[in-house]
């Protein structure tokens, strides 16, 4: 799986950045070959003021469902990132669980034609 990471202010130093593919990956890797994309953006708000201004956006594209888009602030990096990943895991967990409910849950067609023929015999 390929993430996707846009930092818009400088704000993932090394450790950072793979604190956060790390997350995220372990969030999505039961829906790997259901994953078409993983985008994070994470952004500063209102830039050296400080307060609850940094802010993570991630946008992932799954076969089947709309994309789904999960953010968040905060004033710490890795709080705002890890809460992202466990929302993300928990989203698209349940998406994919009502998209295979909906298909469980759809009727067999039923071949009118053949079970005549079984009778008649």
């Amino acid at each position: 799986m390929n993430v996707q990471i846009t930092d818009r202010k400088g704000l993932l130093g090394a450790s950072l950045r793979k604190l956060a593919e790390r997350r995220l990956e372990f969030a999505l890797q039961r829906f790997a070959s259901r994953i078409r994309s993983v985008r994070l953006v994470v952004d500063d708000i209102n830039g050296p003021r400080g307060g609850i201004d940094k802010t993570c956006r991630v946008t992932v594209g799954i076969r089947g469902i709309p994309v789904l888009v999960i953010s968040d602030q905060d004033s710490e990096l890795a709080k705002c990132l890890s809460r992202v990943a466990d929302r993300l895991g928990a989203t698209v967990s349940r998406e994919v669980e009502r998209l295979t409910r909906v298909d469980r849950q759809r009727p067999v067609a039923f071949d009118i034609a053949a079970t005549a023929v079984n009778h008649a015999v």
